[in-house]
């Protein structure tokens, strides 16, 4: 019922995440995003069958995101230059843009939350979103049976109310050791509804693509941006409340 290997790695990137928290440092943080962006944005060109899109000005918008402190504004900033050539050049449409809207944006929208509101509160989001979906996971695999979307059919009503359910609670819970509990509540319960949404629109991206997985990086979780689309999404919500 259960795949064991989705398990096991599942539990690997666990005790990693937690290691990095403890230790805590800002420059193998920024070296771990620029990491996670340059394979998001290689799976995303695949994704968008954009070849031509180029993950050197996205790695090099991160470092000044962080010296200047802005990554929302300098990912921004970066996707409107990206258009304006785009435009200058009479291409036909935008597609090569897409890499720089999703997944580099969010990327830069979660890199945002941490330098604005520090480990704890990304450690948070982080927790938020794998009891999200390891809750609708093992949920959905134990009492799930009405599908819940024809984007992501792999997906019950089930397991994905039982995800966000869980997640609101221990999320709240968690939440309690750096903010008051109003504010854990609502910010774990509307964080685990915008990390499905998160999941969904990268699922809506591999359908219209014709692939399973967005990679093969991580075994039993496929690529980069399968392991981190609900999290990218997540952050927006995390950065409104927080």
């Amino acid at each position: 019922m259960f795949d064991k290997t989705r398990i096991v790695w599942g539990v690997a990137l666990v005790v990693a995440v937690i290691f990095i928290a403890l230790v805590d440092s800002f420059w193998l943080n920024l070296i771990i995003f620029g990491a996670i962006l340059y394979i998001a944005f290689d799976e995303a060109k695949r994704l968008f069958n954009t070849p031509n899109a180029n993950v050197f000005f996205a790695l090099l918008a991160l470092v000044f995101a962080s010296i200047s402190k802005e990554p929302l504004a300098c990912g921004a900033g970066l996707l409107l230059l990206v258009v304006g050539v785009l435009v200058y050049k009479k291409a036909k449409n935008l597609k090569e843009a897409l890499p720089y809207l999703y997944p580099t944006l969010p990327i830069f929208e979660l890199w945002q939350v941490y330098l604005d509101s520090g480990i704890f509160t990304l450690f948070w989001l982080i927790f938020i979103v794998v009891v999200c979906d390891s809750g609708a996971y093992f949920i959905g695999k134990l009492i799930g049976s009405t599908p819940f979307s024809p984007t992501s059919p792999n997906k019950t009503r089930e397991g994905v109310i039982g995800g966000i359910a869980c997640a609101t609670l221990f999320g709240t819970l968690f939440g309690l050791f750096g903010y008051h509990f109003s504010l854990s509540l609502v910010t774990a319960f509307v964080v685990a509804v915008f990390a499905v949404i998160g999941d969904l629109l990268e699922s809506y991206f591999k359908r219209q693509s014709g692939v399973k997985d967005s990679g093969e990086l991580i075994p039993g979780h496929g690529g980069m941006l399968d392991r981190i689309d609900a999290l990218i999404i997540a952050a927006f919500a995390m950065l409104a409340l927080v």
